[in-house]
């Protein structure tokens, strides 16, 4: 995240920009953790809708702000992930949680990539490491032989997280998408007002995070199979 100016005209839009992606990536290293997970996707839905009422509060005065804005709003309406985020907002302020679930594939990794597996859903508010551990259990008896010598080889879990109010695919990638049209369109704000903000545009390498395997939960792992020597 990309510091603003001291001089920025728009500090405080620049700043929920920045929370925003605070958030964002505080949700990555908590995919498989349901609850902190959620915490911080609310926090991220929140804090990104206030980017636009941050705007419009600071850049009011401006006698070629209205014109700027009414066609931008008429853009964001048109584009279905910033619309389903602004519905989402107003679920979690409004009225309930949203509704977030999970499908996961477990079973047999070499290195990060999918060896063996079966799909399916599970109960949104349970830890990726309780179905790891049943995971474990069954790969090392049935495929490792309760043993570990091929590297790279051990039990695994891949979890996609997809929220309902947001849409059928996988939520943070739907996310960024719409944090980096923010991101847009506070850069235009800003060369509006002679200036550049700074910001870049946001990307990860998401399918490291939605994998768990045993040395993750374990670093030892790896020494005490033996593979160091290998």
């Amino acid at each position: 995240m990309e510091p603003f100016e001291a001089n920025c005209p728009l500090p405080s839009t620049h700043q929920r920009c920045t929370e925003a992606q605070y958030f964002l990536e505080q949700s990555l290293p908590h995919y498989h953790s349901p609850q902190p997970f959620i915490h911080n996707l609310n926090a991220y839905i929140q804090t990104l809708r206030n980017i636009t009422f941050m705007l419009q509060s600071e850049l009011s005065h401006r006698t070629d702000f209205g014109a700027w804005y009414d066609a931008k709003r008429a853009e964001m309406r048109s584009l279905l992930p910033l619309k389903r985020m602004v519905e989402a907002r107003n679920t979690v302020v409004k009225q309930s949680s949203l509704a977030a679930h999970s499908k996961i594939s477990c079973g047999l990794f070499r290195g990060r990539r999918m060896k063996l597996s079966m799909t399916k859903e599970i109960k949104p508010f349970t830890d990726t490491r309780v179905i790891l551990a049943a995971t474990a259990r069954f790969v090392g008896d049935i495929f490792l032989g309760g043993k570990h010598e091929q590297v790279g080889e051990q039990a695994g879990v891949e979890r996609t997280w997809v929220v309902d109010e947001i849409g059928e695919h996988e939520v943070i990638g739907e996310c960024i998408t719409a944090l980096n049209y923010m991101y847009v369109l506070v850069d235009e704000a800003h060369r509006l007002c002679g200036t550049e903000s700074g910001l870049r545009l946001v990307g990860y390498d998401l399918p490291t995070f939605f994998v768990l395997l045993e040395s993750d939960v374990d670093p030892t792992l790896p020494a005490k199979w033996g593979w160091f020597g290998a």
